[in-house]
């Protein structure tokens, strides 16, 4: 499905009405995207800058339209602050095409994973409209990526073990300004890390 139908879902609700007349120069700034193999499920979130509360608003776009209370400051992942661009509604590349995309390009470099979750974000990166890309392989296996959204063409591509990402989320890994990361993005982080932790147990 593509990315605009979600962004006029949420821009044509009664909730975000409501929101722009509070904040009328709030803008679209990024789109976040996760699906669940195992389980089958998939969530989209949209995201809206509001300079005047120097503020992310968010608004899940599943089966309905449902405003997130809490305002989340615009930073990245090693939590460097930023004004995120405006992002155009015009995304070219299809969510469902995500993750064939990242497929191909293994098998390009001769890897045969199996992606068990995606996580996607699109917003300006700069200057053109990228999606940043984080796929769980079976087996603790941890897939870095980028997508070009006009071409869907892979610009970057890296496999590393999922305790790389526990490792920097916490502030010991390599530095990067250009993701920005949230509260939905810490919470499938942080629930895939609990259950990654259950396994090592058993085991």
């Amino acid at each position: 499905m593509k990315a605009d139908i979600y962004i006029k879902k949420v821009t044509g609700s009664q909730d975000f009405k409501q929101f722009m007349k509070e904040d009328p120069k709030a803008y679209l700034c990024s789109l976040f995207f996760t699906k669940d193999f195992n389980e089958k499920h998939t969530d989209v979130q949209v995201d809206f800058y509001s300079p005047k509360r120097d503020s992310i608003i968010s608004f899940k776009a599943n089966k309905g339209v449902e405003r997130v209370p809490e305002l989340k400051k615009a930073e990245t992942m090693t939590h460097k602050k930023f004004i995120p661009k405006p992002l155009t509604d015009k995304i070219m590349v299809d969510l469902d095409e995500i993750e064939p995309s990242l497929v191909d390009e293994m098998h390009n470099r001769g890897m045969t994973y199996q992606i068990d979750k995606i996580l996607a974000f699109v917003n300006i990166t700069e200057g053109e409209v990228i999606w940043n890309c984080t796929a769980f392989l079976r087996g603790l296996g941890l897939l870095i990526a980028r997508l070009e959204d006009k071409t869907n063409t892979v610009l970057f591509m890296e496999k590393k073990s999922f305790f790389d990402l526990i490792s920097f989320t916490k502030g010991t890994g390599q530095k990067t300004e250009q993701i920005p990361i949230g509260k939905a993005t810490e919470k499938a982080v942080g629930k895939t890390e609990n259950s990654v932790k259950k396994d090592v147990k058993k085991k």
